[in-house]
């Protein structure tokens, strides 16, 4: 019988090796039910645990809603739909019409909420009367959630609460601002994790002290 998985995987162990954030504690239950064409019975058990180079107040809030969808049955390995996030866009205040991502169009909606009073340069006013300076940190976070993150703090993503990959909806109340390094190495390592698990198979997550 397969052994449950009571540590991270070896190369996360490794000197100098990158630590996982995530990984599956009966691992080997799903690896050996794939190879030999049969379904494990019982939920995955993924196990989460922050990283040093992830913003730790932002790891705890996804962690905890975690480990609660999933004590209330609400998890399970989603069907992979590179396309469940995209959404019909209108266009106007300088965007066009076409299909764009749901999370970047509430990146955009959030940023228009910060700097509504339209007063967006420097020029204008001090941070008690110029909206765009009074959040200005969190606007810039905001524009370079836009691009490549190389670290914690360089941008905000929006992030589903309750992760598509683990059957959340793709809906604008399921969406949260978080940092985005920590946003996307967990869902990236959760993805990993999850690499063997049919589609379907409920999820419990644990979380590491």
């Amino acid at each position: 019988m397969a052994k449950k998985r009571t540590s991270p995987p070896r190369q996360a162990q490794a000197k100098g090796a990158r630590i996982v954030s995530a990984y599956l504690e009966n691992a080997d239950v799903f690896r050996t039910a794939k190879t030999a064409g049969t379904t494990p019975n019982g939920p995955a058990v993924l196990v989460l645990r922050n990283r040093p180079d992830f913003d730790k107040r932002d790891f705890d809030r996804k962690a905890k809603d975690l480990v609660r969808l999933g004590q209330e049955g609400r998890l399970s390995k989603a069907k992979s739909d590179r396309t469940a996030n995209n959404v019909y866009h209108r266009g106007g205040r300088g965007t066009r019409p076409g299909t764009r991502t749901r999370t970047n169009v509430f990146r955009d909606r959030v940023i228009r909420r910060l700097t509504k009073n339209e007063q967006l340069t420097q020029q204008h006013g001090d941070r008690t009367t110029n909206q765009y300076l009074a959040n200005k940190e969190l606007v810039d976070r905001l524009y370079d959630g836009r691009g490549p993150i190389r670290a914690r703090g360089e941008g905000l993503d929006p992030d589903h609460v309750h992760e598509l990959q683990l059957d959340g909806k793709d809906e604008y109340a399921n969406l949260r601002l978080m940092d985005a390094w920590t946003n996307r190495q967990i869902g990236s390592d959760i993805s990993v994790a999850l690499r063997d698990v049919p589609e379907g198979t409920p999820i419990i997550v644990k979380v590491l002290p």
